[in-house]
């Protein structure tokens, strides 16, 4: 049973995307539907892979700019960087004190570089004695959460979900239900993916991005469009301050939003890649359950939808028998930022919480002509300003494991 007394709300949230990171500029270009093309890696164009985009975040990230000793730079990997700059921006939005804060951060990987850096090592005649202690705290899969809890001084609990593409969603409600259930008063949650040709390899040997818009970067992830061809993999973080509504109410802190509840579900019996609506309704209709919402109360669903053939429209068969076919509005913001994987889910949570708060929808970019099985119950393809109250957050990832999200202005 929940404590009605323990409400969580969004104080602070920040986000490094492809588009980059300043947030007035993001949410103009979501608001306007302007996406930006997506840029060719150079190790992708190296291996002549048949995908060669990726969404690169191009602000710096380097440890003096963010003010890292020698002592702290050693256990920073790439991701660890990202997420620390998001995070630092989020607290600030907060104007909290993160030394009594949890830290539920993570990415789906420990740092790659390391992991590969550690084989070339290896591979050396007398190698093992090459190897440097510091990469111990670079490979675990807690890095991330483990080096800001050291960096920020958080006393609180440090960890990170490994969920796939719902990472960062588990992440947040995990953070919640630390609050909910007394650990702690406030969190940082959120999650962080960075490029790594490792990682991106083995998405390409899996046929899951696409492979014939590198000459068209514009319009390259394009969810619902008839023709879409796969995703395009990209960096990104996005973390959020959570905290209970009379934390906040006492430190006159502004809400941003409020997280109403979350539901989680597995896919069960069927293909460790192949999603199921089946799984995903179960997800949502547990959701809504544990919010105390009735379907016909959501105005909109920020869709999982990554621009591949099956997922899209396996999604929406979900929505569509959650809501009982009542045509809900509802868009994909993975045609502006591509794929960040784990954080794909607090990137899109902070999207969605914009639009309940003013009101307007992210339309989803180059969807036209759509697919034909969604011509009955379409997307929002055209920038649109809307009251909205109640919105659902979709996160679905490889094994079948998914996480939504019940959010309200």
């Amino acid at each position: 049973m929940r404590d009605p007394t323990r409400e969580i709300v969004v104080t602070g949230s920040a986000v490094c995307t492809h588009m980059g990171d300043d947030w007035a500029e993001i949410l103009a270009d979501l608001r306007q539907g302007r996406a930006k093309p997506f840029p060719r890696w150079e190790p992708a164009v190296a291996l002549d892979s048949p995908c060669q985009l990726v969404g690169i975040y191009p602000g710096p990230l380097d440890p003096g700019a963010l003010e890292l000793d020698k002592q702290q730079t050693r256990f920073a990997g790439s991701a660890t960087l990202m997420a620390l700059h998001a995070a630092r921006r989020a607290l600030a939005q907060a104007a909290i004190d993160p030394e009594e804060l949890a830290i539920v951060v993570g990415s789906g990987t420990g740092d790659v570089d390391t992991h590969r850096e550690l084989a070339t090592r290896l591979a050396k005649p007398g190698g093992v004695r090459k190897v440097s202690p510091a990469f111990i705290p670079r490979l675990m899969a807690s890095t991330v959460s483990a080096n800001l809890a050291s960096i920020l001084g958080s006393r609180g609990p440090s960890f990170n979900a490994a969920a796939a593409c719902a990472g960062g969603a588990y992440n947040v409600l995990l953070a919640a239900q630390l609050i909910e259930q007394g650990h702690c008063e406030a969190a940082l949650a959120g999650g962080v993916e960075v490029a790594d040709i490792h990682f991106y390899a083995g998405f390409d040997a899996m046929r899951a991005f696409t492979r014939k818009d590198n000459d068209s970067p514009e319009r390259a992830s394009r969810p619902y469009a008839a023709d879409r061809a796969g995703f395009v993999f990209s960096e990104g973080a996005g973390v959020l301050v959570l905290e209970t509504r009379a934390r906040a109410a006492a430190r006159g802190a502004a809400v941003l939003g409020v997280l109403r509840g979350y539901g989680m579900s597995s896919d069960g019996a069927g293909s460790m890649v192949a999603p199921s609506s089946a799984g995903a309704e179960l997800a949502m209709r547990r959701a809504l359950d544990h919010a105390g919402i009735a379907p016909d109360e959501i105005d909109y669903i920020n869709t999982h939808a990554t621009s591949t053939q099956l997922g899209d429209t396996t999604e929406v068969h979900a929505i569509r028998s959650v809501l009982d076919d009542r045509h809900v509005l509802y868009s994909s913001t993975k045609g502006y930022t591509g794929h960040p994987v784990t954080a794909a889910g607090p990137i899109e949570m902070a999207f969605t919480l914009a639009m309940l708060q003013d009101g307007w929808i992210a339309p989803c970019p180059h969807a036209e002509p759509l697919d034909p099985e969604l011509v009955d119950y379409p997307p929002v393809v055209q920038p649109t300003d809307r009251p909205l109250q109640l919105a659902l957050s979709n996160s679905f990832g490889f094994g079948g494991t998914n996480a939504v999200l019940v959010l309200s202005r």
